[in-house]
């Protein structure tokens, strides 16, 4: 399932950018409108930037947690250049600080034949990039200002970050989850096994074969969680450590919730998002905002029936815009 991962983003997630420059010169984050900001430790500098290219005043706080792609904010290409960043910074109200993070050892920028940093895969763990989250709103509130609002959107992987981190920061007021499941990752390499049966691509004698195989490979990461062992473009510790169900952290939460997912999601298993408001049904739990869209993918790139594709990123940002400045 993630071999195709950086194909998506490239495709269909990467904000693609003219600048009156060709050539590949470095971005600095003061060109994208970004300020630079570095919490540092012995073992790690934790790089954020906060978009503020009209040096305003800001009294809440909207924080993106991206996905599991390894790899800088920006990237540099001829002519210039691409970002992981999906977010349209103009739709974002002014009174927000909005703000991302760089993964571990990563710069703000690099060039297209970047290399992923030694230890990162070491790092790669959802407790880690919680922690770094974490610590990221702990010094906007001790150094920078108070926030109101402090809002938390991850996106894909992202989204177990931002359902565990909610749970241990009682200041986060306002919870975004798109384009993620209810269940452990390893769950969709099972879902979309059954997809496949089900839609004819290969027989139940094949879907079960294969379940089966996945299930030994689960057994292996499991006995031996290393940061050194790869399967799929991932670590076996990666995988081990986001087996949290993301559902049990959003049950924990009592603050607003707005899960968005596509129902051609081709990463995320649309069965593995429809949990979660089962889950807060079943626990009679009001805080939740569940949309599921026709035909839009782990992008939200709306797949139209004459093959065409719409980017509608910016649409379910309107929209969790809208439900923000109601809640």
């Amino acid at each position: 399932m993630k071999k195709h991962l950086i194909l998506i983003i490239l495709k269909l997630q990467v904000l693609i950018i003219l600048l009156p420059f060709s050539g590949f010169n470095q971005i600095s984050p003061l060109q994208k409108g970004f300020k630079a900001y570095s919490i540092k430790h012995a073992e790690d500098t934790i790089d954020f930037f906060i978009y503020n290219p009209k040096n305003l005043d800001k009294k809440n706080l909207f924080i993106h947690i991206s996905g599991s792609w390894p790899a800088p904010l920006w990237i540099e290409t001829d002519p210039c250049c691409v970002t992981a960043d999906p977010f349209s910074y103009n739709l974002i109200p002014e009174d927000y600080a909005y703000v991302v993070i760089s993964k571990y050892k990563f710069p703000f920028s690099e060039k297209e034949d970047f290399n992923i940093p030694d230890g990162y895969w070491k790092k790669n763990t959802l407790d880690f990039r919680v922690n770094r989250t974490n610590e990221v709103i702990k010094y906007i509130q001790q150094n920078l200002f108070k926030p109101e609002k402090i809002v938390l959107v991850g996106t894909s992987q992202g989204t177990d970050v931002a359902a565990k981190l909610a749970t241990l920061n009682k200041d986060v007021t306002h919870l975004g989850f798109w384009a993620g499941g209810g269940l452990p990752q390893l769950m969709e390499f099972i879902l979309f096994a059954r997809k496949e049966a089900i839609a004819g691509k290969i027989t139940e004698k094949e879907a079960t074969d294969k379940i089966d195989s996945l299930l030994v490979q689960f057994e292996k990461m499991f006995a031996d969680p290393s940061p050194d062992k790869m399967w799929d473009e991932n670590s076996y510790l990666s995988y081990v450590s986001f087996s949290e169900p993301p559902v049990e952290n959003l049950l924990k939460l009592d603050i607003p919730i707005f899960v968005a997912i596509g129902t051609k999601d081709e990463n995320v298993a649309i069965e593995n998002s429809y949990i979660i408001p089962v889950q807060f049904i079943r626990h009679q739990k009001k805080n939740l905002t569940f949309r599921h869209y026709p035909n839009y993918d782990h992008s939200f790139y709306e797949k139209l029936p004459n093959g065409e594709e719409m980017d509608r990123f910016d649409d379910v940002t309107k929209e969790f815009i809208s439900w923000l400045e109601k809640k």
